[in-house]
């Protein structure tokens, strides 16, 4: 078996899917050293550091997985979820509105963009990105979720209860607001 960058990026997932994230990097590593320009590898490189809350490295193979294909919506949420994390709520906010810009009809996007205003007091922000999230994606239990809680801040106490409502019949364990 000739080792390559496929090979070792599918390496990189299967042990990053069983929590081995340390291995995960070190595999998607060495595939960096063979093509340091693929985006691919350095997302999977990201996902592996944040799962170890090594928040700065992410951030930093996010940018490089960027630059190779700025137009990858998952990377650039990705991004933007993690510059959030990070505290770097400007930069976040502007690789949310490149994502939206990009794929307006991007749910998770959308949910991940109105907990970014969520967290900022921006409620009523909030609310049009939870509500646009749910309407593209009406099963979308985190966007509910952040919904309900949204119109709780506004005092919207009809739609929050309706939200409640749809929650309870559906039997989601609460999360909150949280990016997905």
């Amino acid at each position: 078996m000739i080792e390559n960058a496929a090979w070792l990026n599918d390496s990189a997932i299967s042990l990053a899917s069983d929590g081995f994230h340390k291995e995960a990097i070190a595999s998607l590593r060495k595939a960096l050293h063979m093509e340091p320009d693929n985006p691919v590898l350095w997302f999977n490189l990201a996902l592996s550091c944040r799962a170890l809350g090594q928040r700065d490295e992410a951030r930093n193979a996010l940018l490089q997985a960027a630059r190779h294909n700025p137009g990858d919506v998952d990377i650039l949420d990705t991004l933007a979820v993690v510059l959030h994390e990070l505290g770097e709520d400007s930069a976040a906010e502007d690789y949310y509105q490149v994502a939206l810009d990009i794929a307006p009809g991007n749910g998770r996007v959308w949910n991940n963009y109105g907990v970014l205003q969520f967290s900022q007091a921006r409620y009523d922000e909030a609310c049009k990105s939870f509500e646009k999230s749910v309407t593209l994606v009406p099963d979308f239990e985190d966007a509910l979720y952040n919904l309900r809680d949204t119109y709780e801040e506004l005092g919207k106490t009809s739609e929050m209860e309706k939200c409640a409502a749809l929650l309870e019949r559906r039997s989601f364990p609460h999360r909150g607001v949280s990016p997905s």
